[in-house]
Protein backbone atom coordinates (compact mmCIF):
# COMPACT_ATOMS: atom_id res chain seq x y z
CA UNK A 1 0.00 0.00 0.00
CA UNK A 2 1.27 3.74 -1.05
CA UNK A 3 1.66 6.21 1.95
CA UNK A 4 0.41 8.53 -0.03
CA UNK A 5 -2.62 8.79 2.49
CA UNK A 6 0.44 10.35 5.06
CA UNK A 7 3.12 13.19 4.37
CA UNK A 8 4.48 11.36 8.07
CA UNK A 9 6.51 9.06 5.47
CA UNK A 10 7.20 8.76 1.92
CA UNK A 11 7.61 5.51 -0.35
CA UNK A 12 11.35 6.29 -1.25
CA UNK A 13 12.53 6.27 2.61
CA UNK A 14 15.65 4.64 2.86
CA UNK A 15 16.56 2.75 6.12
CA UNK A 16 19.80 3.91 8.17
CA UNK A 17 22.81 2.64 8.54
CA UNK A 18 24.58 1.00 11.44
CA UNK A 19 27.81 0.99 10.16
CA UNK A 20 27.59 4.70 8.28
CA UNK A 21 24.72 6.17 10.95
CA UNK A 22 25.35 9.66 9.91
CA UNK A 23 23.45 12.04 6.71
CA UNK A 24 23.27 15.56 6.44
CA UNK A 25 21.47 17.68 3.81
CA UNK A 26 25.06 20.13 4.01
CA UNK A 27 26.45 20.57 0.38
CA UNK A 28 23.11 18.50 -0.95
CA UNK A 29 21.69 20.99 -2.80
CA UNK A 30 24.05 20.59 -5.48
CA UNK A 31 22.66 17.73 -5.80
CA UNK A 32 19.15 17.45 -5.28
CA UNK A 33 17.69 20.25 -3.90
CA UNK A 34 14.10 19.08 -4.77
CA UNK A 35 12.59 15.89 -3.39
CA UNK A 36 13.51 13.30 -5.91
CA UNK A 37 10.47 11.58 -7.68
CA UNK A 38 10.01 7.81 -7.00
CA UNK A 39 11.04 6.61 -10.37
CA UNK A 40 14.05 8.78 -9.85
CA UNK A 41 15.23 7.41 -6.59
CA UNK A 42 14.11 3.89 -7.16
CA UNK A 43 16.22 3.76 -10.49
CA UNK A 44 18.32 6.09 -11.29
CA UNK A 45 19.35 6.29 -7.14
CA UNK A 46 18.92 3.10 -6.06
CA UNK A 47 20.00 1.06 -8.96
CA UNK A 48 22.53 3.09 -10.74
CA UNK A 49 24.29 6.18 -8.50
CA UNK A 50 24.53 4.65 -5.31
CA UNK A 51 25.93 1.39 -6.44
CA UNK A 52 28.18 3.43 -8.29
CA UNK A 53 29.83 5.30 -6.05
CA UNK A 54 30.16 2.51 -3.82
CA UNK A 55 32.37 1.31 -6.50
CA UNK A 56 34.45 4.61 -6.87
CA UNK A 57 35.26 4.37 -2.68
CA UNK A 58 36.34 0.68 -3.42
CA UNK A 59 37.93 2.01 -6.56
CA UNK A 60 39.69 5.00 -4.39
CA UNK A 61 41.52 2.02 -2.01
CA UNK A 62 39.24 2.98 0.75
CA UNK A 63 37.12 -0.03 1.28
CA UNK A 64 36.43 -3.23 0.21
CA UNK A 65 32.65 -4.07 -1.09
CA UNK A 66 31.58 -6.38 1.31
CA UNK A 67 31.86 -3.20 3.87
CA UNK A 68 28.68 -1.87 2.32
CA UNK A 69 25.11 -3.27 2.01
CA UNK A 70 23.60 -4.63 -0.90
CA UNK A 71 21.94 -4.03 -3.77
CA UNK A 72 21.49 -0.36 -2.65
CA UNK A 73 24.54 0.20 -0.60
CA UNK A 74 24.35 3.35 1.93
CA UNK A 75 25.92 6.19 0.11
CA UNK A 76 23.61 8.32 0.33
CA UNK A 77 19.82 8.41 2.20
CA UNK A 78 16.89 9.91 0.85
CA UNK A 79 13.63 11.15 3.02
CA UNK A 80 10.60 12.67 1.97
CA UNK A 81 11.89 12.46 -1.28
CA UNK A 82 15.25 14.76 0.19
CA UNK A 83 18.55 13.75 -0.88
CA UNK A 84 21.18 13.29 2.02
CA UNK A 85 25.00 13.04 1.87
CA UNK A 86 26.58 10.60 3.62
CA UNK A 87 28.95 11.62 6.10
CA UNK A 88 30.23 8.26 8.29
CA UNK A 89 31.42 7.03 4.64
CA UNK A 90 33.92 9.84 4.14
CA UNK A 91 34.81 10.28 7.66
CA UNK A 92 35.56 7.03 7.45
CA UNK A 93 37.59 7.48 4.35
CA UNK A 94 39.88 10.35 6.31
CA UNK A 95 40.55 8.10 9.15
CA UNK A 96 42.09 5.96 6.74
CA UNK A 97 43.81 8.25 4.13
CA UNK A 98 47.52 8.44 5.05
CA UNK A 99 48.16 11.83 7.01
CA UNK A 100 43.93 12.41 6.98
CA UNK A 101 40.97 13.13 9.05
CA UNK A 102 37.31 13.25 9.64
CA UNK A 103 37.98 16.84 10.24
CA UNK A 104 39.81 17.29 6.46
CA UNK A 105 37.20 15.15 5.24
CA UNK A 106 34.54 17.62 6.72
CA UNK A 107 35.71 20.75 5.56
CA UNK A 108 36.80 19.61 2.02
CA UNK A 109 33.54 18.59 1.17
CA UNK A 110 30.95 20.57 3.77
CA UNK A 111 33.17 23.46 4.94
CA UNK A 112 33.41 24.31 8.74
CA UNK A 113 29.46 23.61 9.66
CA UNK A 114 29.02 23.36 13.22
CA UNK A 115 25.58 21.98 12.77
CA UNK A 116 27.08 18.44 11.48
CA UNK A 117 27.99 16.60 14.83
CA UNK A 118 31.71 16.02 16.01
CA UNK A 119 33.33 12.46 14.41
CA UNK A 120 32.56 9.53 16.82
CA UNK A 121 35.33 6.90 16.50
CA UNK A 122 34.64 3.18 15.76
CA UNK A 123 37.70 0.02 15.80
CA UNK A 124 36.13 -0.99 12.93
CA UNK A 125 37.44 2.10 11.17
CA UNK A 126 41.16 1.89 11.11
CA UNK A 127 42.13 -0.83 8.32
CA UNK A 128 46.40 -0.93 7.29
CA UNK A 129 45.75 -2.43 4.46
CA UNK A 130 43.37 0.06 3.20
CA UNK A 131 45.64 2.89 4.44
CA UNK A 132 48.33 1.33 2.50
CA UNK A 133 45.50 1.34 -0.93
CA UNK A 134 44.66 4.65 -0.36
CA UNK A 135 48.12 5.40 -0.69
CA UNK A 136 48.80 4.11 -3.35
CA UNK A 137 45.94 5.89 -5.28
CA UNK A 138 46.99 8.89 -3.58
CA UNK A 139 50.52 8.37 -5.28
CA UNK A 140 49.22 7.96 -8.84
CA UNK A 141 46.74 11.22 -8.13
CA UNK A 142 49.96 13.97 -6.89
CA UNK A 143 51.93 12.08 -10.12
CA UNK A 144 49.17 12.88 -12.11
CA UNK A 145 49.57 15.36 -15.02
CA UNK A 146 47.08 14.85 -17.46
CA UNK A 147 43.65 13.91 -17.57
CA UNK A 148 43.39 9.65 -16.49
CA UNK A 149 43.43 6.96 -19.18
CA UNK A 150 39.87 5.61 -17.40
CA UNK A 151 38.56 8.96 -17.09
CA UNK A 152 39.47 9.67 -21.18
CA UNK A 153 37.96 5.36 -21.94
CA UNK A 154 34.84 6.93 -19.77
CA UNK A 155 34.49 10.03 -21.78
CA UNK A 156 34.71 8.10 -24.97
CA UNK A 157 32.59 5.90 -23.94
CA UNK A 158 29.46 8.20 -23.40
CA UNK A 159 29.93 10.01 -26.34
CA UNK A 160 28.92 5.99 -28.03
CA UNK A 161 26.01 5.69 -25.67
CA UNK A 162 24.82 9.22 -26.93
CA UNK A 163 25.58 8.42 -30.74
CA UNK A 164 23.70 4.80 -30.08
CA UNK A 165 20.31 5.88 -28.97
CA UNK A 166 17.60 4.45 -30.80
CA UNK A 167 14.93 6.20 -31.99
CA UNK A 168 12.59 6.40 -29.24
CA UNK A 169 9.56 7.19 -30.86
CA UNK A 170 9.79 3.99 -33.03
CA UNK A 171 10.29 1.59 -29.81
CA UNK A 172 6.79 0.10 -28.57
CA UNK A 173 6.13 0.66 -24.72
CA UNK A 174 8.38 -2.61 -23.30
CA UNK A 175 10.99 -1.92 -25.67
CA UNK A 176 11.28 1.76 -24.42
CA UNK A 177 11.05 0.71 -20.26
CA UNK A 178 14.13 -2.01 -21.30
CA UNK A 179 15.85 0.64 -22.87
CA UNK A 180 15.10 3.37 -19.89
CA UNK A 181 16.41 0.67 -17.24
CA UNK A 182 19.80 0.06 -19.53
CA UNK A 183 20.12 3.70 -20.42
CA UNK A 184 20.23 4.28 -15.98
CA UNK A 185 22.32 1.20 -14.94
CA UNK A 186 24.92 2.84 -17.06
CA UNK A 187 24.97 5.50 -13.82
CA UNK A 188 26.37 2.96 -11.78
CA UNK A 189 30.31 3.14 -14.05
CA UNK A 190 29.73 6.83 -14.66
CA UNK A 191 29.58 7.71 -10.64
CA UNK A 192 32.27 5.34 -10.02
CA UNK A 193 34.39 7.31 -12.44
CA UNK A 194 33.32 10.68 -10.88
CA UNK A 195 33.78 9.80 -7.70
CA UNK A 196 36.84 9.20 -7.65
CA UNK A 197 37.65 12.04 -10.26
CA UNK A 198 35.48 14.44 -6.84
CA UNK A 199 37.99 13.26 -4.03
CA UNK A 200 41.38 13.31 -6.63
CA UNK A 201 40.00 16.79 -7.52
CA UNK A 202 40.13 17.82 -3.48
CA UNK A 203 43.74 16.14 -2.61
CA UNK A 204 46.15 18.21 -4.87
CA UNK A 205 44.80 21.75 -3.15
CA UNK A 206 44.59 20.21 0.15
CA UNK A 207 48.05 20.06 -0.39
CA UNK A 208 48.80 23.18 -1.09
CA UNK A 209 46.17 24.62 1.25
CA UNK A 210 48.52 22.71 4.36
CA UNK A 211 51.69 23.95 2.66
CA UNK A 212 50.05 28.13 2.46
CA UNK A 213 48.38 27.92 5.84
CA UNK A 214 52.00 26.26 7.73
CA UNK A 215 53.47 29.68 5.86
CA UNK A 216 51.35 32.00 7.19
CA UNK A 217 49.56 33.08 3.55
CA UNK A 218 46.47 30.91 3.91
CA UNK A 219 45.13 33.28 0.60
CA UNK A 220 47.37 32.34 -1.49
CA UNK A 221 46.30 28.72 -1.83
CA UNK A 222 42.69 30.03 -3.56
CA UNK A 223 44.65 32.51 -5.48
CA UNK A 224 46.91 29.32 -7.18
CA UNK A 225 43.69 27.94 -8.59
CA UNK A 226 41.90 30.61 -10.11
CA UNK A 227 41.30 31.09 -13.60
CA UNK A 228 43.53 27.80 -14.56
CA UNK A 229 41.22 27.31 -18.13
CA UNK A 230 39.62 23.73 -19.40
CA UNK A 231 36.63 23.90 -17.03
CA UNK A 232 33.93 22.20 -19.16
CA UNK A 233 30.83 24.49 -16.72
CA UNK A 234 32.73 27.70 -17.64
CA UNK A 235 32.46 26.62 -21.27
CA UNK A 236 29.04 26.62 -21.45
CA UNK A 237 28.45 30.16 -19.59
CA UNK A 238 30.92 31.75 -22.39
CA UNK A 239 29.11 29.84 -25.19
CA UNK A 240 25.43 31.60 -23.48
CA UNK A 241 27.90 34.81 -23.08
CA UNK A 242 28.06 34.70 -26.98
CA UNK A 243 24.49 34.45 -27.70
CA UNK A 244 23.61 37.33 -25.31
CA UNK A 245 25.42 39.70 -27.73
CA UNK A 246 24.11 38.14 -31.00
CA UNK A 247 20.72 39.05 -28.55
CA UNK A 248 22.07 42.47 -26.98
CA UNK A 249 22.84 44.25 -30.62
CA UNK A 250 20.42 42.64 -32.74
CA UNK A 251 17.03 44.61 -32.81
CA UNK A 252 15.05 41.23 -34.04
CA UNK A 253 16.23 39.14 -31.98
CA UNK A 254 15.77 41.65 -28.75
CA UNK A 255 12.36 42.44 -30.19
CA UNK A 256 11.70 38.63 -30.66
CA UNK A 257 12.96 37.94 -26.57
CA UNK A 258 10.56 41.13 -25.45
CA UNK A 259 7.92 39.70 -26.98
CA UNK A 260 7.66 36.20 -24.68
CA UNK A 261 10.53 33.36 -24.05
CA UNK A 262 7.52 30.86 -25.59
CA UNK A 263 7.36 32.58 -28.67
CA UNK A 264 10.83 33.90 -29.63
CA UNK A 265 12.33 30.97 -31.16
CA UNK A 266 9.61 30.10 -33.53
CA UNK A 267 9.49 33.63 -34.35
CA UNK A 268 13.31 33.71 -34.84
CA UNK A 269 13.11 30.51 -36.98
CA UNK A 270 10.79 32.17 -39.17
CA UNK A 271 12.51 34.96 -40.08
CA UNK A 272 14.48 35.59 -42.68
CA UNK A 273 16.81 38.45 -40.90
CA UNK A 274 20.24 37.42 -41.01
CA UNK A 275 20.82 38.16 -37.29
CA UNK A 276 17.84 36.25 -36.51
CA UNK A 277 19.32 33.26 -38.33
CA UNK A 278 22.33 33.46 -36.98
CA UNK A 279 21.53 33.60 -33.49
CA UNK A 280 19.21 30.51 -34.63
CA UNK A 281 22.09 28.85 -35.91
CA UNK A 282 24.44 29.41 -32.64
CA UNK A 283 21.25 28.03 -30.50
CA UNK A 284 20.73 25.07 -32.03
CA UNK A 285 24.97 24.52 -31.85
CA UNK A 286 24.53 25.30 -27.83
CA UNK A 287 21.68 22.72 -27.68
CA UNK A 288 23.78 19.99 -29.46
CA UNK A 289 26.77 20.73 -27.23
CA UNK A 290 25.19 21.68 -23.79
CA UNK A 291 21.45 20.48 -24.35
CA UNK A 292 21.59 18.12 -21.35
CA UNK A 293 21.82 21.03 -18.94
CA UNK A 294 19.21 22.36 -17.10
CA UNK A 295 18.09 22.76 -13.61
CA UNK A 296 18.24 20.57 -11.14
CA UNK A 297 20.46 17.80 -13.23
CA UNK A 298 20.25 14.77 -11.57
CA UNK A 299 16.75 14.52 -11.38
CA UNK A 300 15.19 12.31 -14.38
CA UNK A 301 11.57 14.28 -14.08
CA UNK A 302 13.73 17.68 -14.86
CA UNK A 303 13.82 19.13 -18.08
CA UNK A 304 16.71 19.69 -19.76
CA UNK A 305 17.96 22.97 -22.37
CA UNK A 306 17.11 20.36 -25.45
CA UNK A 307 13.83 19.95 -24.09
CA UNK A 308 12.94 23.24 -23.65
CA UNK A 309 14.93 25.26 -25.14
CA UNK A 310 13.57 28.29 -23.69
CA UNK A 311 15.41 27.58 -20.11
CA UNK A 312 18.76 28.66 -22.15
CA UNK A 313 16.71 31.38 -23.63
CA UNK A 314 15.59 32.40 -20.07
CA UNK A 315 19.56 32.83 -19.04
CA UNK A 316 20.29 34.78 -22.73
CA UNK A 317 17.58 37.00 -21.67
CA UNK A 318 18.63 37.76 -18.47
CA UNK A 319 22.75 37.80 -19.40
CA UNK A 320 22.02 40.25 -22.57
CA UNK A 321 21.44 43.10 -19.91
CA UNK A 322 24.61 42.70 -18.98
CA UNK A 323 27.57 45.74 -19.59
CA UNK A 324 30.16 43.86 -22.72
CA UNK A 325 33.27 44.85 -20.51
CA UNK A 326 32.16 42.26 -18.07
CA UNK A 327 32.51 39.28 -20.22
CA UNK A 328 34.08 35.93 -19.20
CA UNK A 329 37.78 36.45 -20.67
CA UNK A 330 37.75 39.93 -19.11
CA UNK A 331 36.27 38.96 -15.68
CA UNK A 332 38.97 36.08 -15.57
CA UNK A 333 41.86 38.24 -17.08
CA UNK A 334 41.88 39.34 -13.50
CA UNK A 335 42.81 36.01 -12.07
CA UNK A 336 44.88 35.04 -14.25
CA UNK A 337 47.98 37.19 -13.48
CA UNK A 338 46.81 36.87 -9.66
CA UNK A 339 47.45 33.34 -10.15
CA UNK A 340 51.31 33.61 -11.31
CA UNK A 341 51.78 36.05 -8.79
CA UNK A 342 50.60 33.81 -6.03
CA UNK A 343 52.27 30.03 -7.17
CA UNK A 344 55.84 32.64 -7.64
CA UNK A 345 55.27 33.55 -4.15
CA UNK A 346 54.64 30.00 -2.60
CA UNK A 347 57.79 28.94 -4.51
CA UNK A 348 59.84 31.53 -3.29
CA UNK A 349 58.70 30.65 0.54
CA UNK A 350 59.34 27.18 -0.19
CA UNK A 351 62.62 27.65 -1.82
CA UNK A 352 65.44 25.35 -0.55
CA UNK A 353 63.24 22.95 1.15
CA UNK A 354 62.89 20.22 -1.50
CA UNK A 355 60.58 17.88 0.14
CA UNK A 356 57.90 20.87 0.43
CA UNK A 357 58.49 22.46 -3.03
CA UNK A 358 58.19 18.74 -4.28
CA UNK A 359 54.93 18.23 -2.54
CA UNK A 360 53.82 21.81 -3.77
CA UNK A 361 54.81 21.30 -7.42
CA UNK A 362 53.14 18.06 -7.40
CA UNK A 363 50.12 20.02 -5.28
CA UNK A 364 49.57 22.68 -8.04
CA UNK A 365 49.78 20.16 -11.12
CA UNK A 366 46.98 17.41 -9.65
CA UNK A 367 44.75 20.16 -8.28
CA UNK A 368 44.94 21.91 -11.96
CA UNK A 369 44.64 18.36 -13.42
CA UNK A 370 41.88 17.17 -11.31
CA UNK A 371 39.50 20.39 -11.11
CA UNK A 372 39.25 20.20 -14.74
CA UNK A 373 38.41 16.82 -14.77
CA UNK A 374 35.92 16.60 -12.14
CA UNK A 375 33.87 19.43 -14.28
CA UNK A 376 34.34 17.16 -17.48
CA UNK A 377 33.15 13.60 -15.52
CA UNK A 378 30.53 16.03 -14.45
CA UNK A 379 29.23 17.11 -18.00
CA UNK A 380 29.81 13.71 -18.73
CA UNK A 381 27.50 12.41 -16.26
CA UNK A 382 24.48 14.49 -16.77
CA UNK A 383 24.50 13.54 -20.59
CA UNK A 384 24.20 10.27 -19.32
CA UNK A 385 21.25 11.34 -17.03
CA UNK A 386 20.16 13.02 -20.21
CA UNK A 387 19.80 9.43 -21.75
CA UNK A 388 18.57 8.04 -18.95
CA UNK A 389 15.49 10.71 -18.78
CA UNK A 390 14.48 10.80 -22.63
CA UNK A 391 12.68 7.34 -22.52
CA UNK A 392 10.52 7.93 -19.87
CA UNK A 393 9.74 11.45 -21.10
CA UNK A 394 8.71 9.66 -24.20
CA UNK A 395 6.33 7.05 -22.39
CA UNK A 396 4.98 10.01 -20.38
CA UNK A 397 3.98 11.70 -23.56
CA UNK A 398 1.91 8.75 -24.70
CA UNK A 399 0.29 7.20 -21.69
CA UNK A 400 -0.97 10.99 -20.96
CA UNK A 401 -1.91 11.18 -24.32
CA UNK A 402 -3.74 8.30 -24.14
CA UNK A 403 -4.96 9.04 -21.07
CA UNK A 404 -3.79 6.46 -18.88
CA UNK A 405 -2.49 9.54 -16.69
CA UNK A 406 -2.92 12.97 -16.13
CA UNK A 407 0.00 14.53 -17.03
CA UNK A 408 3.16 13.09 -18.88
CA UNK A 409 5.22 14.07 -15.57
CA UNK A 410 3.42 11.42 -13.92
CA UNK A 411 5.60 8.89 -15.37
CA UNK A 412 8.13 9.71 -12.83
CA UNK A 413 5.46 9.03 -10.09
CA UNK A 414 5.61 5.39 -10.62
CA UNK A 415 8.08 2.85 -8.34
CA UNK A 416 10.74 1.21 -11.07
CA UNK A 417 8.80 -1.85 -9.97
CA UNK A 418 5.69 -0.79 -11.03
CA UNK A 419 6.84 -0.24 -14.29
CA UNK A 420 5.79 -3.25 -15.91
CA UNK A 421 2.74 -3.55 -13.98
CA UNK A 422 1.16 -0.30 -15.39
CA UNK A 423 2.43 -1.38 -19.07
CA UNK A 424 0.55 -4.38 -18.58
CA UNK A 425 -2.75 -2.95 -16.96
CA UNK A 426 -3.05 0.90 -16.89
CA UNK A 427 -6.40 0.80 -15.04
CA UNK A 428 -6.49 2.83 -11.86
CA UNK A 429 -3.29 4.49 -11.57
CA UNK A 430 -4.46 7.79 -12.91
CA UNK A 431 -5.99 8.70 -9.95
CA UNK A 432 -2.94 7.13 -8.10
CA UNK A 433 -0.25 9.02 -9.55
CA UNK A 434 -2.00 12.43 -9.30
CA UNK A 435 -1.95 11.36 -5.74
CA UNK A 436 1.44 10.93 -5.45
CA UNK A 437 2.34 14.38 -7.36
CA UNK A 438 0.38 16.21 -4.68
CA UNK A 439 2.23 14.69 -1.66
CA UNK A 440 5.90 15.14 -3.47
CA UNK A 441 4.29 18.70 -4.19
CA UNK A 442 3.87 19.43 -0.51
CA UNK A 443 7.16 17.80 0.70
CA UNK A 444 8.89 20.37 -2.02
CA UNK A 445 7.71 23.09 0.58
CA UNK A 446 8.82 21.45 3.25
CA UNK A 447 12.19 21.94 5.04
CA UNK A 448 13.66 18.41 5.61
CA UNK A 449 16.20 17.51 8.81
CA UNK A 450 19.77 19.17 8.76
CA UNK A 451 21.08 15.61 10.15
CA UNK A 452 19.81 12.01 9.98
CA UNK A 453 21.53 9.60 12.26
CA UNK A 454 20.69 6.16 12.89
CA UNK A 455 19.22 4.62 15.68
CA UNK A 456 17.23 8.40 15.94
CA UNK A 457 13.99 8.98 15.31
CA UNK A 458 13.36 10.97 11.65
CA UNK A 459 10.41 13.45 12.74
CA UNK A 460 7.41 12.97 10.78
CA UNK A 461 6.82 14.93 7.33
CA UNK A 462 3.88 16.45 8.70
CA UNK A 463 5.88 18.02 11.10
CA UNK A 464 8.55 19.27 9.27
CA UNK A 465 8.50 23.54 8.58
CA UNK A 466 7.44 24.91 5.13
CA UNK A 467 9.78 27.28 3.55
CA UNK A 468 7.10 30.13 3.47
CA UNK A 469 7.46 29.96 7.65
CA UNK A 470 11.54 30.19 7.82
CA UNK A 471 12.35 32.21 10.30
CA UNK A 472 15.74 33.28 12.09
CA UNK A 473 16.98 35.15 15.63
CA UNK A 474 20.16 35.82 13.83
CA UNK A 475 19.13 38.32 11.36
CA UNK A 476 22.19 40.22 10.27
CA UNK A 477 21.97 44.33 10.58
CA UNK A 478 23.74 46.79 8.77
CA UNK A 479 27.73 46.73 10.18
CA UNK A 480 27.53 43.06 11.05
CA UNK A 481 30.01 40.47 9.44
CA UNK A 482 29.99 36.85 8.65
CA UNK A 483 32.99 34.45 8.21
CA UNK A 484 32.85 31.56 5.80
CA UNK A 485 35.59 29.53 3.52
CA UNK A 486 37.37 32.49 0.58
CA UNK A 487 37.43 30.02 -2.52
CA UNK A 488 37.01 32.92 -5.60
CA UNK A 489 40.01 35.65 -4.99
CA UNK A 490 38.53 39.19 -5.51
CA UNK A 491 35.72 41.61 -3.33
CA UNK A 492 32.37 42.35 -5.22
CA UNK A 493 29.96 44.76 -3.66
CA UNK A 494 26.23 44.86 -4.75
CA UNK A 495 22.71 43.78 -4.00
CA UNK A 496 21.97 41.06 -2.28
CA UNK A 497 19.68 38.26 -3.98
CA UNK A 498 18.46 35.88 -1.69
CA UNK A 499 17.45 32.69 -3.89
CA UNK A 500 16.06 29.35 -2.75
CA UNK A 501 15.67 27.97 -5.95
CA UNK A 502 16.65 28.47 -9.48
CA UNK A 503 13.08 29.64 -10.42
CA UNK A 504 13.94 32.78 -8.38
CA UNK A 505 16.91 34.42 -10.91
CA UNK A 506 14.16 36.58 -13.14
CA UNK A 507 14.68 39.46 -10.19
CA UNK A 508 18.75 39.35 -10.48
CA UNK A 509 20.50 42.37 -12.42
CA UNK A 510 23.85 42.97 -13.44
CA UNK A 511 26.07 43.46 -10.23
CA UNK A 512 23.79 41.25 -7.48
CA UNK A 513 25.25 39.48 -4.74
CA UNK A 514 23.78 35.88 -5.04
CA UNK A 515 22.62 34.69 -1.81
CA UNK A 516 22.11 30.80 -1.93
CA UNK A 517 22.37 26.97 -0.73
CA UNK A 518 25.02 26.04 -3.34
CA UNK A 519 25.02 25.53 -6.96
CA UNK A 520 24.94 23.31 -10.02
CA UNK A 521 26.15 23.73 -13.52
CA UNK A 522 22.69 25.02 -14.59
CA UNK A 523 23.21 28.31 -12.53
CA UNK A 524 26.68 28.60 -14.45
CA UNK A 525 25.40 31.75 -16.69
CA UNK A 526 24.07 33.97 -13.55
CA UNK A 527 27.53 34.06 -12.28
CA UNK A 528 28.16 36.42 -15.35
CA UNK A 529 25.68 38.61 -14.03
CA UNK A 530 26.62 38.75 -9.99
CA UNK A 531 28.92 40.88 -8.60
CA UNK A 532 29.73 37.95 -6.52
CA UNK A 533 28.36 34.35 -4.83
CA UNK A 534 27.30 33.75 -1.23
CA UNK A 535 26.72 30.54 -0.28
CA UNK A 536 25.60 28.44 2.84
CA UNK A 537 27.54 25.39 2.35
CA UNK A 538 30.52 24.37 0.06
CA UNK A 539 34.10 23.99 -0.14
CA UNK A 540 36.93 25.13 -2.39
CA UNK A 541 36.48 21.68 -4.01
CA UNK A 542 32.63 22.73 -4.64
CA UNK A 543 31.23 23.24 -7.96
CA UNK A 544 30.10 27.32 -7.17
CA UNK A 545 33.66 27.30 -5.89
CA UNK A 546 35.34 26.08 -9.01
CA UNK A 547 33.58 27.74 -11.60
CA UNK A 548 33.53 31.37 -9.65
CA UNK A 549 37.57 31.21 -9.75
CA UNK A 550 37.44 30.18 -13.64
CA UNK A 551 34.88 33.11 -14.50
CA UNK A 552 36.19 35.62 -11.75
CA UNK A 553 33.72 36.17 -9.70
CA UNK A 554 34.25 36.64 -6.18
CA UNK A 555 32.66 33.89 -3.93
CA UNK A 556 32.57 32.72 -0.02
CA UNK A 557 31.17 29.65 0.53
CA UNK A 558 30.44 27.64 3.80
CA UNK A 559 28.22 30.74 5.25
CA UNK A 560 26.16 29.56 7.52
CA UNK A 561 22.26 29.93 7.10
CA UNK A 562 23.61 32.99 4.70
CA UNK A 563 19.93 32.85 3.27
CA UNK A 564 18.01 32.97 6.17
CA UNK A 565 20.44 35.94 8.06
CA UNK A 566 20.67 37.95 4.86
CA UNK A 567 17.83 40.22 3.88
CA UNK A 568 17.17 40.43 0.25
CA UNK A 569 18.02 43.38 -0.88
CA UNK A 570 21.11 44.33 1.76
CA UNK A 571 23.68 46.05 0.38
CA UNK A 572 26.95 43.65 0.53
CA UNK A 573 30.51 43.90 0.47
CA UNK A 574 32.49 40.17 0.30
CA UNK A 575 36.03 38.76 0.13
CA UNK A 576 36.63 36.13 -1.90
CA UNK A 577 39.90 35.54 -0.45
CA UNK A 578 39.40 36.21 3.20
CA UNK A 579 36.23 34.91 3.22
CA UNK A 580 34.24 37.64 4.66
CA UNK A 581 30.63 39.22 4.22
CA UNK A 582 30.20 42.51 5.45
CA UNK A 583 26.45 44.06 6.00
CA UNK A 584 26.88 47.22 4.55
CA UNK A 585 23.27 48.41 4.71
CA UNK A 586 20.39 46.11 5.51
Amino acid sequence: MDNVDTVDSWITDTPTSERFPLYTRGNADEVGPAPFSPLGWSLNWAMGVCPGVADGWVSLGGFTSDEFTWPVPETFGNWGGYFYNQVSVGRVFGVRSPGGSPDLIDESFFGKNPAVPPYVPDLRDESPERTAAIGEVFGRILGANHQPDYVTEFLTQVGVWVRSRPNLAALSDTDLIAYGREANLRLRPTWDVYTTVTIAAATGPAVVTGIAAALGRPELAVEAFAAIGGVESAATARRIWALSRMARSSAMVAAALDAGLDTALDTLRGSRDADAQRFVHDLDELLAVDGHRGPNEWEIMSDSWVMHPTLPLGMIDKLRRQVDDQSPEARSSVHGPQREQAIAALRELVAGDEATSGMLEAGLQSGTVFYQTREASKDAAVRVMLEAKLPFAELGRRWSAAGWMHDPKHVFMLLEAELDEMAANQSGWADRLAERANVLADLATRIPPYIVAHGEPIPPTSSWRRRSERTTNEAVHSGDSLAGIGVSPGVGRGRARVVFDLSEIASIEPGDIIVCSTTDPSWVPLFLIAGGVVCDVGAAASHAAIVSRELGVPCVVSVRDARLRIPDGATLEIDGTAGTVQVMTD
